[in-house]
């Protein structure tokens, strides 16, 4: 049995191939660790690995490197020429050398030799970048691996942080060390897709696997379910429940007392029973529901009392600023169709922006989940207040995760989602506007359509220098048509993200500048 794992760095292949290898009884084959070790033994050779004058030197020390694994708790530890070189391999210096290495026709040879020795006496799991097309193009089970390139550079920053992304899917690391290694990855894959030898591709019979919001666990079992021989060996598995006894008429009996709990430790009450609440379905009142709980649940299966507190809001929100602000959203009709969830992004120039849209679709029984930055949590009545509304807070300045996958789930639900890519307030047309093109992931994802949106009026509601709103402002706004990810024409999921940032927010501005111009002075 061959199982090849391909793709780019940073999708997750070695976790994955080392759980592969740990529920299957297989061989763990880390042809990454490999190239790696080769590339060490050059640096520390006192070679420079871009210098062609060279490469007939780390050929001989490929060629004669003695690579071996040893299987341990948690990490597969590697030595080469015996050295345990684990965690020199990974460092950043071995980050940048790799690439030009393991692009040598003489190393990759005598890589692929041993690689190929290791199979021919047993069942093995295999990763790197050229499993399935070179090393092993007959192999049982074929699969490239992908994910976005934000998601792989979080996995590495939280590994250099000493975390696990693949055991904490929740796990955030500091943006400027993301940043780094995002750009060392594109680098990466620039030159390792267009290298002559052995680019980076799939193999034409590989089933593609995208790990960017997907545990380990869920990777895993749908690698299994490709192969049955493959399936049959995870120890994991649980067996078939045997047939039942054919029934025998008895005396009745009476039940037996259930075992007493361990000591130190109650036994769960009836109340507590009724009132545990799960994850797949309907949310119930009392029932100790956390926030998590909230930003997690669709809308529909919150509590009755939150939905009747929901309803309440929406009403006396909507009856305020209505009469003190009187306003009208053209176009909210777009929305009525429930058959799936859409992005909604806005300008964002005060806080009126996003209770505009709330309370039109709330009277509307459309659901709308706001994304909010988690600096707004500043205490418990916030955070439970934008918990009931439906919000989905985000941590600016990290790969948030976690807030991904969260507006995933809702637009997948049917669910719409409501952010601003400006990310802050804008007070003036001249102010620099950073766009946060999140929204684009986010949408494509789900498989969602992205819906424009502008208002115009709320900057005039306070003008600079202004502690009091202005009251009695009319203020507009006006909702944009769908647009797809289909019609855009653009193939590729990076440039059809980048196209989709800038086709819609392109978008956004033109309908505020057609309120601009329908109604002359608001800004």
């Amino acid at each position: 049995m061959i199982v090849a794992i391909d793709g780019p760095a940073g999708s997750g292949k070695s976790t994955v191939a080392k759980a592969i290898a740990k529920r299957c009884g297989l061989t763990l084959l880390d042809t990454g660790a490999m190239y790696r070790s080769c590339a060490l033994l050059a640096v520390q050779a006192g070679l420079d690995v871009y210098d062609p004058a060279n490469v007939d030197a780390i050929v001989d020390i490929a060629r004669a490197a003695d690579i071996r694994f040893e299987q341990r708790e948690e990490r597969q530890g590697v030595f080469a020429n015996g050295q345990d070189v684990t965690a020199e391999i990974r460092t950043h210096e071995i980050d940048v050398a790799v690439s030009p290495v393991s692009a040598i026709p003489g190393v990759r040879e005598a890589m692929v030799a041993q690689q190929r020795a290791i199979a021919e006496d047993a069942n093995v799991v295999a990763e790197g970048r050229d499993i399935g097309t070179v090393v092993f193009p007959n192999a049982d089970v074929k699969v490239f691996l992908t994910a976005d390139p934000e998601a792989r550079a979080l996995r590495r920053a939280v590994q250099r942080a000493g975390g696990d992304a693949a055991k904490d899917k929740d796990a955030t690391a500091d943006q400027a060390a993301v940043e780094e290694i995002l750009a060392d990855l594109k680098r990466r894959d620039a030159y390792d897709s267009g290298r002559e030898v052995a680019p980076l591709k799939p193999a034409e019979d590989a089933v593609h696997i995208d790990s960017s919001l997907l545990s380990v666990d869920e990777v895993v079992a749908s690698i299994l379910s490709l192969n049955e021989g493959l399936k049959a060996m995870d120890s994991t598995s649980v067996p078939a429940e045997p047939a039942p006894e054919p029934e025998v008429e008895a005396s009745a009996a009476p039940e037996p007392e259930p075992a007493p709990a361990p000591k130190g430790e109650r036994k769960p009450s009836a109340k507590a029973s009724r009132n545990a609440k799960s994850s797949d379905g309907p949310m119930r009142a009392f029932a100790g529901n956390s926030f998590e709980d909230y930003y997690d649940h669709a809308m529909s299966e919150y509590p009755l009392l939150t939905r009747a507190f929901y309803g309440v809001v929406i009403g006396v929100v909507g009856g305020v600023t209505k009469l003190l602000w009187p306003w009208n959203i053209e176009g909210i009709d777009k929305l009525l169709d429930r058959s799936h969830g859409r992005m909604i992004i806005m300008n964002h120039a005060g806080l009126l922006d996003p209770l505009l849209v709330i309370v039109s679709c709330g009277v509307r029984g459309i659901a709308v989940r706001p994304i909010f930055k988690s600096e707004f949590n500043v205490n418990k009545l916030t955070t439970w207040f934008f918990s009931r509304v439906g919000g989905i807070p985000v941590n600016r300045g990290t790969a948030d995760m976690k807030a991904l996958r969260r507006a995933r789930a809702a637009l997948e639900r049917g669910e719409n989602v409501l952010v601003f890519p400006e990310g802050t307030r804008i007070k003036s047309d001249d102010e620099e506007i950073t766009i946060h093109g999140g929204f684009a992931l986010m949408a494509q994802l789900a498989k969602a359509p992205v819906l424009p949106t502008a208002i115009v009026g709320v900057r005039d509601l306070r003008p600079r220098g202004a502690k009091i709103p202005k009251f009695f402002k009319r203020v507009y706004a006006k909702v944009g048509e769908e647009i797809t990810f289909e019609s855009l024409g653009v193939k590729g999921k990076k440039q059809q993200v980048e196209a989709m940032e800038k086709l819609a927010m392109e978008k956004v501005y033109e309908l505020r500048d057609l309120l601009r111009a329908e109604h002359p002075g608001k800004m």
